[in-house]
């Protein structure tokens, strides 16, 4: 079986923050692409909802390779 060459940088338990994290950014950003469209431009959120998604995914993932030892 080949391997993925994919080295480990913090332990599980990091891993496991690092997942949690990305779940609540991404719930974070759906909750608010689900609001209404901003009228007022001076109250603009700081980042965007699809921003919030994606930096959740990325966390997602990275956190996922991180749990990958877990299943050895």
């Amino acid at each position: 079986m080949k391997s993925l060459n994919i080295d480990v940088i913090f332990p599980w338990e990091v891993g496991l923050i690092i997942v949690i994290l990305g779940i609540i950014i991404i719930t974070i950003g759906i909750k608010q692409s689900k609001q209404k469209p901003f009228d007022d431009l001076d109250k603009l959120p700081f980042t965007k909802s699809a921003t919030k998604i994606f930096f959740g995914s990325v966390a997602l993932i990275f956190g996922l390779i991180q749990l990958l030892p877990l299943l050895k």
